[in-house]
C-alpha cells in the first residue's frame, strides 16, 4: 500500500476526511471536508507521526534535517508526533515550535524547544490555505539563523490561491522557492475512491 493510500485510509477511518455537503470558511460549497483538529488520542497521534515521518524519510531533500518545526497551534502536535516517530531513524532530530504570544519572563525565546543557528528545518502543518502562517514561520526561522528546507502537509486541496491561477501549494512554492510535499491530495482521493470520484472531478473542474 502506498503512503498516499495509507494516509487516506487513516484520514477516513478517523473522520479527518468526510464526504457530504459542506460550506467552507471561504463560503465555497465543497463535497468534502478535511480537519486534523480532532486527532488527539495516543493512537491517532502515533499514526499521524508515523505518516509524516515516512514522508520526511522518503524525500531526499530532507536527508540532513535537524529540526521538525510546527507553527502554533495545529503544527505543534504534528511536529512532536513526527519527531517521536523518527526516534529510531533520526534520534537527534528536534521538535520545535513558535509562540503566538511573546513571553516576558524566564525563557523569553520566541520558540519552544531548541533552535540553533544553521539548523536545517522541515516545517510541518495540516494544510495550506493562504500560506500566511507559513510565511511568518519562514521569517521567524530565518531571523533566528535557521535554514528552512521545505514543508510537509497532511492534505493538498489543490484549490487556487486568491487572485491566482496557481493552487495555494504552487503559489507558495513559487513565492518561496521551497518544495511542499503532501501525504495525500484531493487528486489521490478522486483516483482511489470510485464512489466519490465524479463528485471530486466536478468540484475540481469548477475551481479552474
Amino acid at each position: 500500500m502506498t503512503l498516499e493510500q495509507q494516509a487516506i485510509e487513516f484520514f477516513l477511518r478517523e473522520e479527518v476526511l468526510k464526504f457530504g455537503d459542506f460550506t467552507l470558511k471561504s463560503g465555497r460549497k465543497s463535497p468534502y471536508f478535511f480537519n486534523t483538529g480532532s486527532l488527539c488520542t495516543a493512537a491517532q497521534l502515533q499514526r499521524l507521526g508515523e505518516l509524516y515521518a515516512a514522508k520526511l524519510l522518503a524525500e531526499r531533500v530532507f536527508d540532513n534535517a535537524d529540526v521538525v518545526f510546527g507553527s502554533a497551534y495545529k503544527g505543534i502536535p504534528i511536529s512532536v508526533a513526527t519527531a517521536v516517530a523518527l526516534a529510531s531513524d533520526r534520534p537527534a532530530i528536534r521538535a520545535v515550535s513558535d509562540r503566538k504570544e511573546a513571553k516576558t519572563h524566564g525563557d523569553t525565546s520566541s520558540f519552544l524547544g531548541t533552535l540553533k543557528r544553521g539548523d536545517k528545518v522541515v516545517i510541518v502543518d495540516d494544510v495550506i490555505s493562504t500560506g500566511g502562517t507559513k510565511l511568518e514561520a519562514l521569517a521567524k526561522l530565518r531571523e533566528a539563523g535557521a535554514e528552512p528546507m521545505g514543508l510537509i502537509i497532511a492534505f493538498d486541496r489543490a484549490e487556487p490561491a486568491e487572485g491566482s491561477s496557481l493552487t495555494a501549494k504552487e503559489s507558495f512554492e513559487k513565492e518561496t522557492g521551497l518544495p511542499v510535499f503532501a501525504l495525500a491530495t484531493i487528486h489521490d482521493v478522486a483516483r482511489l475512491r470510485p464512489d466519490v470520484r465524479e463528485a471530486m472531478k466536478r468540484y475540481l473542474a469548477q475551481l479552474v
